[in-house]
């Protein structure tokens, strides 16, 4: 038997329940965030799930409204990207900037 130390469940519900997960204000802040942050991530489904510890089903409703609202965009490969990203990835492909420069954003 363990120790009761160890007995004890930290999380207050059940992982992978509707319950356990935050509000959805929360969810958007925390995707949109991490995609800021690392500008190179892209991710599938599963692993977009697996990285924000959500069910699969809330993961790909925050995702695709997500890329409805133009944060994010979805490539061709079903990954998950920054609309950031895909803007700068067309622009060095059709040699609007060079490799390694962002586009400017207009104020």
């Amino acid at each position: 038997m363990l120790p009761r130390i160890f007995a004890h469940e930290r999380r207050r519900r059940e992982r992978g329940t509707p319950g356990a997960e935050p509000p959805r204000a929360q969810l958007v802040a925390m995707i949109r965030g991490t995609f800021r942050e690392m500008p190179g991530l892209s991710l599938h489904l599963n692993q977009a799930a697996r990285l924000f510890g959500l069910r699969h089903v809330t993961c790909q409703i925050i995702l695709d409204d997500l890329v409805a609202d133009g944060a994010l965009r979805r490539a061709q490969d079903g990954q998950y990207i920054s609309a950031d990203r895909e803007t700068t990835r067309l622009a060095q492909r059709d040699h609007l900037i060079e490799p390694g420069h962002a586009p400017r954003r207009r104020r």
